[in-house]
C-alpha cells in the first residue's frame, strides 16, 4: 500500500539527506532518493535530463506515478521484495516514459539505506541511460533471428535436395557436375551462416550463460558419431584414458570447441583413407583433449595466421574449394573466453597431418 508524503515530513527528510545528496549533484547518471513508500525526496539534473520534470514537480511523488510504471506487475514485486522484504539491492533494466511521451531504457540500481536498528531509512536508485546500448542489443538480437530463420532454413533445404538428387537420380556427367558446384556452394554458405551466428554470440559468453556439469567424454563421443557420418572415407578412433570426465562449464561453447576441432580433421584428413584420432585424458588439476589427422600438413610459413579470421592454409585452399575459414578463429576465441589453452602441431615426424590440442583446467568444488 502506497503511503504519501506530507509537506512537513517532506521537508524534514529533506533536510536529513542534505549532507549525503552533494555528492550526487555532480554525477551525470539519473539519480533519485526515496522515503521507505518511494516518495522521492531528491533527484539531481540528471534527472530532469532524462525525463523532461522539473524538480518542484518531482519532489515528494512516486516514480511511478511520473516516469515510471512501464514495467510488468512481476518485475515491480520482485523489485520491492529485495530492497523492502529483504533489504537487499536490487539490479535491473527498466522501461520508462519521458513528460512528453518519449520512451526510454535505463539499468536501474536501487539500494536501501538502512537506520541503526536495521530498519529502512531511505531507498537511493541510480538510473544510466541505456537506451543506445538497448537499441543496439535488440537490432542485433531481431537481426540474427532474421538471419537465422530467414536464411539457414532455406539453404539447408537446398542441401538436402541436392543430396536426394545425387542418391537417387543419376543424371548424365556434365549435369553432375553442375550439381555437385552449386551443392557445395550451398553448402559453403549453409557453414558459413552458422558461423557467423556463433560468432555473433561469442561476446556473451562471461556475461549471463548458465554454467552446467557435463562429462565431456560423453559429448565428444556424441560429436564423433555425428560427424561419422557425414564422413563415411574417414575412419574415427576415439581413445578415452578414464571413465568420467566431469566439468562444470558453458555447454553450448565448449562442445563448439570440440565440435569445430574434429569437424576440421575430417574435413582435412586425406581423401581416400582418412583417418582421424581423437583422444581425451587427465593431466594434473585438468583434461587434455586432442585430434589428429592424417591429411594436410601446415605450411610453417603460414602456422602464425592459423587462428585468425578468414585464414585457410594455401594447400587446403587447393584441396578443398568451400570452407568458411571461421572454425579455428572460433575454437580460439572461445579457449581464451573459458581459459582453457589451445596448441596445434604440423607437420608430424611422417611429414604430413595436424594435431590440435586443448589444455581443459578443471575447476574444484
Amino acid at each position: 500500500m502506497r503511503i504519501e508524503i506530507t509537506p512537513s515530513e517532506l521537508e524534514r527528510f529533506i533536510e536529513e539527506i542534505e549532507p549525503i545528496k552533494s555528492g550526487f549533484d555532480l554525477l551525470d547518471d539519473h539519480v533519485i532518493i526515496t522515503d521507505k513508500d518511494a516518495n522521492i525526496l531528491y533527484a539531481n539534473k540528471a534527472v530532469q535530463r532524462n525525463t523532461g520534470f522539473s524538480i518542484h514537480e518531482i519532489l515528494g511523488k512516486n516514480p511511478g506515478d511520473l516516469w515510471g510504471g512501464e514495467m510488468p506487475k512481476e518485475f515491480y514485486e520482485r523489485m520491492w521484495q529485495s530492497i523492502k522484504a529483504e533489504k537487499k539491492p536490487f539490479l535491473g533494466e527498466v522501461h520508462n516514459k519521458k513528460k512528453d511521451g518519449v520512451e526510454y531504457w535505463q539499468d536501474l540500481y536501487v539500494s536501501p539505506i538502512l537506520n541503526a536498528d536495521g530498519e529502512i531509512k531511505f531507498f537511493i536508485g541510480i538510473e544510466p541511460n541505456i537506451t543506445e546500448r538497448y537499441a543496439e542489443e535488440r537490432f542485433h538480437k531481431d537481426f540474427l533471428s532474421v538471419f537465422d530463420n530467414q536464411l539457414r532454413d532455406p539453404f539447408a533445404a537446398i542441401k538436402w535436395v541436392f543430396q536426394w538428387i545425387f542418391q537417387n537420380n543419376p543424371s548424365q556427367k556434365d549435369q553432375r557436375r553442375t550439381l555437385e558446384s552449386s551443392y557445395q556452394k550451398d553448402k559453403w554458405l549453409v557453414d558459413l551462416v552458422a558461423d557467423l551466428l556463433v560468432i555473433s554470440s561469442l561476446k556473451s559468453i562471461g556475461a549471463g550463460n548458465t554454467e552446467e556439469t557435463i562429462d565431456i567424454g560423453d559429448e565428444i563421443e556424441g560429436i564423433i558419431l555425428e560427424i561419422k557420418n557425414q564422413h563415411a572415407n574417414t575412419s574415427f578412433t576415439y581413445k578415452k584414458d578414464g571413465e568420467r570426465f566431469p566439468l562444470v562449464t558453458k555447454k553450448h561453447f565448449a562442445t563448439q570447441v570440440f565440435s569445430n576441432i574434429i569437424h576440421n580433421g575430417a574435413e582435412y584428413s586425406t581423401t581416400d583413407n582418412g583417418k582421424v584420432i581423437v583422444a581425451l585424458k587427465k593431466e594434473g588439476d585438468g583434461y587434455v583433449f586432442s585430434c589428429e589427422n592424417n591429411g594436410l600438413s601446415i605450411p610453417q610459413k603460414e602456422q602464425t595466421k592459423i587462428f585468425t579470421q578468414f585464414f585457410r592454409a594455401s594447400n587446403a585452399r587447393m584441396m578443398k574449394e568451400g570452407g568458411t575459414g571461421l572454425g579455428l578463429f572460433i575454437v580460439k576465441v572461445i579457449c581464451d573466453k573459458l581459459g582453457w589453452n589451445v596448441q596445434f602441431q604440423s607437420p608430424r615426424s611422417e611429414g604430413d597431418g595436424a594435431i590440435f590440442s586443448v589444455k581443459i583446467p578443471v575447476r574444484q568444488a
